[in-house]
């Protein structure tokens, strides 16, 4: 059986829920390609699986995300198809899954299967994700979560994610948020990003950017309009140094990126039935 997996990770949990299902596929002799989105890799049209692998920003998919799948071939057979989230609250899905499937099913895939995985939270700049241990615990539950997931969509079992509010917003508050930063914070945010005398100018954040969204200027990083506020830069930064203006310094507060996740590391892509399947490391 041929399953092609695509995703986005800013930092890790998304890539961390596609290496296991990976393993999962090929333990039950699957062939498994496997790339980031913002690879230039085609999707086999003649898979027998796709699965998508987005994390939620602000109760949406991220919008590299959502152009990547508009900019979709238009496929001829209705493959089955499945899409899973991480998120820092599960709860707080939003429209991340209903836009991913509006969008797959107009491109003629069969999306059978959604699911919600819980994964820690990486938004250091105006909250403090989970210490080490506790961000562990839940990483390993989404993992078994993943593990559990694979042999579901192998055996055809069709499973939807339902849509809800979550419990601490209103309807009301629940679209504001959602179309506030849909609109105007996710345009505008990169603006906001600042770093603290101790920036060493060791352009790290600029190399590990997915995006592409960062470029060392006069010795300091300087974020640009496509920057998917992904948190990648603030959470792998040496020195704890990049912040967003109104927020304040991010010293003190637990950084968190999943531990296994190398960004720098280099990997030749393949495609096999084997367990060394590798991909791209700005993502």
């Amino acid at each position: 059986m041929n399953v092609e997996l695509r995703y986005f990770s800013g930092t890790g949990n998304s890539y961390k829920i596609i290496d296991t299902c990976k393993e999962v596929f090929i333990q039950s002799d699957c062939e498994v390609s496997l790339f980031s989105i913002t690879d230039i890799a085609n999707i086999n049209e003649e898979a027998d699986i796709i699965g998508f692998y987005f994390p939620v920003y602000a109760f949406g998919i991220p919008r590299i995300c959502g152009q990547y799948l508009l900019n979709l071939p238009n496929f001829k057979n209705p493959i089955n198809t499945f899409i899973l989230i991480t998120a820092g609250d599960p709860e707080e899905a939003g429209f991340s899954v209903k836009e991913s499937t509006t969008i797959l099913g107009k491109k003629g895939l069969d999306v059978t299967y959604s699911a919600v995985i819980h994964m820690p939270a990486n938004w250091t700049v105006s909250m403090n994700p989970p210490p080490k241990k506790e961000a562990q615990l839940i990483i390993n539950t989404g993992v078994n979560r993943a593990k559990e997931i694979v042999p579901d969509i192998l055996d055809g079992v069709r499973r939807q994610h339902t849509f809800n509010y979550p419990s601490r917003y209103s309807k009301f508050g629940f679209y504001k948020d959602y179309y506030m930063f849909k609109w105007l914070g996710v345009s505008n945010l990169w603006r906001d990003f600042r770093t603290d005398e101790t920036c060493d100018s060791c352009a790290l954040c600029e190399k590990i950017c997915p995006t592409s969204s960062i470029q060392i200027v006069n010795t300091r990083p300087q974020w640009f309009k496509t920057c998917e506020q992904c948190m990648r830069c603030v959470n792998y930064c040496p020195q704890q140094a990049i912040f967003q203006k109104g927020t304040g310094s991010i010293k003190g507060k637990n950084i968190y990126h999943e531990p296994t996740f190398k960004p720098l590391k280099t990997k030749k892509h393949n495609k096999t039935n084997a367990t060394d399947v590798t991909i791209n490391a700005a993502d």
